[in-house]
């Protein structure tokens, strides 16, 4: 019999309520333990989050406002705890080099939790283009309506870049194959002017570019379209927030006409929750070391080269 992973989860956000914890109800071999100071609920047992670290769990996830994040990842990889983090890791790439600094020397798992890329439809969407070579341009768009909630956040520690500036890194980490020739951003500020509203992001090498649009106060939109000289595959509802129970579908045009697909269902959260259980059992964590130092440099190349 497996020994149970006690997992804490540090912060109870609207993505661990919605998604988080009904997909690592499927994993077997973990316990939850959820610990927050603003929910209480059947599976809450603490509302202090450094007694709840102090309960020496084996994994912690940190779920709480983006400019915790950094603070709180300190203190658990300094308790020898092993960590995810939603994204972002952390503010900026000073803070990550340092929390990858401290989980190389302590020999811990540390990962950032970018999953929309663990569903099978973006395997799926490279063998319908013949592989990754025959990837010519990416064109994607993640808007989301300004809700009245959304008006309540506070800006001056948080914005669009860091909330969704991790999947454009991770789309261009993903198919630039290291190889990134040249990168331009342009942001739209919010009423005050030092917090991004909206962002896009051109990037290019000798094979490949790339342009996403990202923000908040237009309507709903999360797409991916990929082109291929002989191919165009649209990934039109929900691209980065691909639901577990529903099939997936593409669109594929070919010689002027219209193909429609589905593909099966299938839950990114939970594939990657196994991909972090195989980590842990294995001791190898260079992998998830490398993916968040390229993500955080290549978020940095899009603040610095902003116009």
């Amino acid at each position: 019999m497996k020994k149970k992973i006690n997992f804490l989860l540090l912060g109870y956000s609207s993505f661990a309520q919605r998604r988080l914890i009904k997909s690592l109800s499927k994993i077997k071999n973990i316990k939850i333990t959820i610990c927050s100071k603003s929910k209480k609920g059947k599976n809450i047992y603490f509302d202090n989050y450094l007694k709840a670290i102090n309960s020496k769990p084996d994994l912690v996830y940190i779920s709480l406002t983006n400019h915790l994040h950094y603070k709180y990842a300190k203190i658990v990889l300094k308790k020898n705890i092993n960590l995810i983090v939603d994204k972002p890791l952390a503010l900026n790439l000073k803070q990550t080099k340092e929390l990858v600094r401290i989980a190389k020397k302590r020999k811990l798992l540390l990962s950032e939790a970018i999953v929309f890329n663990y569903h099978y439809v973006f395997k799926k969407i490279i063998k319908i283009l013949n592989g990754l070579n025959n990837l010519e341009y990416i064109h994607s768009n993640f808007n989301v309506p300004q809700i009245k909630s959304l008006k309540k956040i506070n800006y001056t520690k948080s914005d669009s870049f860091m909330d969704m500036g991790p999947y454009a890194a991770s789309l261009i980490r993903l198919y630039f194959n290291n190889k990134l020739d040249k990168i331009i951003s342009f942001k739209d500020s919010f009423a005050d002017k030092k917090n991004i509203k909206s962002f896009s992001v051109f990037a290019k090498n000798k094979k490949m570019k790339y342009f996403g649009s990202f923000g908040v106060g237009s309507e709903y939109m999360s797409q991916i379209v990929y082109f291929s000289k002989e191919k165009i595959i649209y990934l039109n509802h929900q691209a980065f927030a691909l639901p577990s129970n529903k099939k997936i579908q593409l669109i594929i045009k070919s010689k002027n006409k219209f193909q429609t697909i589905h593909i099966k269902k299938d839950d990114c959260i939970k594939n990657y929750f196994n991909i972090i259980l195989k980590s842990l059992k294995n001791k190898r964590y260079d992998d998830h070391y490398k993916k968040i130092i390229k993500n955080a440099q290549i978020k940095e190349k899009i603040k610095i080269k902003s116009l």
